[in-house]
C-alpha cells in the first residue's frame, strides 16, 4: 500500500510541475510571436517608407522633365501619360505601398509661376496594423523631401536626412 500512495503522489508532483511549466511556457509562447510579430511589422513599415521616398524622387524628377518639355507641371495621370513616369501607384486616390498620395498643381497664372506639391501620407498611421509611420513631402519650392511623424507634411518641417544621418 505505501508503493501504491508513493506512485500517486509522484505523479501529482510530475502533473504540478507540467502544469506550472504550462503556466510559463504559453504566455513566454505568446511573447515571443508578438515580438515576432512586431519585427516584421516594423520591416514592413521601414520598406513601405523606402518605397514612398522613392516614389516621391520620382515624381520630383518627373515633374521636372514635364516643365522643361511643356512649361507647366503635371497632374499625375498626365506624367504618366505622357510616359515621364512608369506608375506603380493605382486608384484614386492614388495608393502604392500603404502610403497615400495627393498631388497638388497650381497652373501659371499672370501674378503666380507654377508649381506642384505631392504629400505622401500612411493609409493607417497608428496601431499595430500601420502601414508607415512618417509623412512625407515634396514640391517645387523646396529641395529635398520634407518629413513630418504626425502629421500630414508641409514645405516648413524639417528635410530627411542623408544617409549616413540615420
Amino acid at each position: 500500500m505505501a508503493e501504491v500512495s508513493e506512485s500517486k503522489r509522484l505523479w501529482r508532483t510530475a502533473l504540478v510541475v507540467a502544469g506550472v511549466g504550462l503556466i510559463i511556457l504559453v504566455p513566454l509562447g505568446w511573447l515571443a510571436l508578438r515580438m515576432w510579430d512586431d519585427t516584421v511589422q516594423r520591416r514592413v513599415i521601414a520598406a513601405n517608407e523606402s518605397s514612398a521616398l522613392t516614389n516621391l524622387e520620382n515624381v520630383q524628377a518627373a515633374e521636372d522633365l514635364y516643365f522643361r518639355a511643356n512649361g507647366d507641371y503635371g497632374t499625375l495621370q498626365q506624367l504618366i501619360d505622357s510616359g515621364i513616369f512608369a506608375s506603380t501607384v493605382s486608384g484614386d486616390p492614388p495608393v502604392a505601398s500603404g502610403y497615400v498620395y495627393t498631388v497638388r498643381v497650381q497652373p501659371r497664372t499672370d501674378t503666380q509661376a507654377p508649381s506642384y506639391s505631392v504629400n505622401a501620407d500612411p493609409v493607417r498611421a497608428d496601431g499595430r496594423d500601420a502601414t508607415g509611420r512618417r509623412h512625407f513631402f515634396v514640391s517645387s519650392e523646396v529641395i529635398g523631401v520634407r518629413f513630418n511623424e504626425s502629421r500630414p507634411a508641409t514645405k516648413d518641417d524639417k528635410p530627411r536626412p542623408k544617409m549616413q544621418e540615420y
